[in-house]
């Protein structure tokens, strides 16, 4: 089965993150960066910036999956005013709601990335946010597609049916998620690093 990975890096134009009521940032007020991808038909990470949106949303249709971190409630929330397609309606498989099904609340990428690749992002969001204001778009793009990379190699355990481990209260704890479905195929290659 053909799957994407991805994520996106966003910026505010008015410079301002809005909360929303429920004190989530409001994704009504953002812009695309830059768009990481992985393609599990081409094995290859592609990068995507905001005069491209339409063609990297044209491509989900060739997916039987998306596959995310928190994609569900943030990248497609902010994707979505690029386009009329109901991007809620895609086969999503969101590993942060899949984590937060097992154990009851939401732990960051970067903690599962630590205690399960023994890897950190690349960055933090002190340094990201204002890449695209100083049109830092080598690091924006490496930062984006560091995140895809973390998430491909987590979702590539997911499918093989290994443990994820997340830190809490300074101590390690095992989960394994469910598969998006049980036709998956699980892969075991290393795809090829495009950037």
């Amino acid at each position: 089965m053909n799957y994407i990975t991805f994520d996106i890096e966003t910026y505010i134009p008015q410079g301002v993150v809005e909360k929303s009521g429920g004190g989530r940032l409001d994704t009504g007020s953002m812009q695309v960066s830059v768009i990481g991808a992985y393609y599990s038909w081409l094995d290859k990470y592609l990068a995507f910036y905001e005069d491209d949106v339409k063609d990297f949303i044209d491509s989900l249709e060739y997916a039987d999956f998306v596959i995310g971190y928190n994609h569900i409630s943030f990248d497609l929330a902010v994707l979505q005013k690029y386009t009329t397609k109901n991007l809620q309606r895609l086969n999503n498989y969101d590993i942060l709601v899949e984590v937060q099904k097992k154990i009851g609340y939401r732990v960051k990428l970067d903690n599962i990335s630590q205690s399960t690749l023994g890897t950190k992002k690349t960055d933090s969001y002190a340094s990201f946010r204002n890449y695209h204001l100083e049109g830092k778009w080598f690091e924006l793009t490496d930062y984006c597609l560091n995140d895809v990379l973390i998430t491909e190699q987590i979702y590539r355990r997911i499918l093989l049916g290994e443990t994820l481990k997340y830190s809490d209260m300074l101590k390690t704890f095992e989960i394994i998620l469910d598969l998006p479905s049980k036709n998956f195929v699980a892969v075991n290659t290393e795809p090829e690093l495009l950037w």
